[in-house]
């Protein structure tokens, strides 16, 4: 059975790739100095990932996770 991925999970991957871009901004940066194409690309990518991330879908899970918690807090109490 397939599951849609959490948005966790997709944030985490969407980090990780743009870190991964950030890092090579960096060295070719320190490296050769940053042509305006260079900055240009980066700031699409930072533009990018604050489009990518999903923070509805991180806030509902969020929510969800903790109305579990508080459930089971009771629970626990309760027994």
């Amino acid at each position: 059975m397939l599951h849609k991925p959490e948005a966790s999970n997709q944030l985490a991957l969407t980090l990780e790739q743009f870190v991964a871009a950030a890092e090579a901004f960096l060295q070719n940066h320190y490296l050769f100095g940053s042509c305006s194409e260079d900055i240009s690309k980066i700031l699409r990518d930072i533009e990018n990932l604050r489009l990518d991330i999903d923070t509805e879908q991180l806030e509902q899970e969020f929510e969800l996770v903790q109305e579990k918690k508080d459930l089971m807090a009771d629970f626990c109490i309760k027994f």
